[in-house]
């Protein structure tokens, strides 16, 4: 049974996806999705909570949700990332920063010492991660959720268009054709893993920045199959224009199917 202290969220998240599609819609039992963006970190804009209104990213999040089969919690409650709570959802979504366990401004509710080895346990026995931007910037130093982030958010330039050139045939990014371009923040990562697929990379070469003109092509979105579960991880979505854009919200419905298992 869900902790009272996610009890609020869930119900909100629920009836707003009654006001998008009605019962029976769908024939497929929906993906539960647990959407956690608390910041012990910087907080970005897209996750900021006005005077208790929910952030850009969680409205669009629950709207792309009852439009594609999907019961979306949206939570700063980090507590809620433990062995008995995970068993009710079917994806876990981080737009996370720094370290969880610690206070935050937005009053998340930090995670306990042991919920990155429970969450890690959690994948590998069959759920699903999906690290959206800056997931990368959670966890410096945390060895089991690196192999959840596949990398570690080292650094970023300014903001500026870039192109994304499709790596990898694959349902998840099928709509895309050959390449995408779009303006958003770009990170760079270190001690990045070497087993993760890459989908997407961005190309580096001629962009306007020397920090990224000056070295190789890089995965911007990749995927990972680990035990039983599957990773989707992109780096995209610094944006409010990102989270509006069609591409990339199509993009991130297939990255949560396909880690579901609804998509192959």
């Amino acid at each position: 049974m869900m902790k009272v202290r996610g009890f609020a969220v869930c119900m909100m998240s629920l009836l707003a996806g009654l006001l998008f599609t009605g019962a029976g819609a769908f024939a497929d039992d929906p993906i539960q999705v647990l959407f956690l963006s608390k910041s012990s970190g910087f907080e970005h804009s897209v996750i900021h909570r006005e005077k208790g209104e929910l952030g850009h990213a969680e409205k669009i999040m629950l709207e792309l949700g009852a439009k594609n089969n999907m019961k979306v919690v949206v939570t700063k409650d980090a507590g809620m990332i433990n062995a008995d709570q995970l068993k009710t959802f079917d994806v876990v979504m981080f737009y996370t920063t720094g370290d969880l366990t610690k206070p935050s401004k937005d009053n998340g509710t930090p995670m306990s010492e042991d919920a990155v080895a429970e969450l890690y346990d959690w994948v590998k026995g069959g759920g699903a991660f999906c690290g959206m931007h800056t997931a990368a910037d959670t966890f410096h130093d945390n060895e089991a959720y690196r192999k959840l982030s596949g990398g570690v958010f080292k650094t970023h330039g300014k903001q500026e268009v870039a192109k994304l050139t499709v790596a990898k045939e694959h349902p998840i990014t099928a709509h895309l054709g050959d390449s995408i371009t779009l303006m958003d923040e770009w990170y760079i990562f270190r001690d990045v893993t070497d087993t993760y697929t890459p989908l997407l990379m961005i190309e580096t070469k001629g962009m306007e920045q020397d920090l990224y003109n000056s070295i190789d092509p890089y995965p911007i979105t990749w995927i990972e199959e680990v035990g039983k579960g599957r990773i989707f991880n992109t780096a995209l979505g610094h944006r409010e224009d990102v989270w509006t854009n069609p591409d990339f919200q199509k993009l991130l419905v297939n990255g949560i199917q396909w880690a579901a298992k609804k998509l192959d």
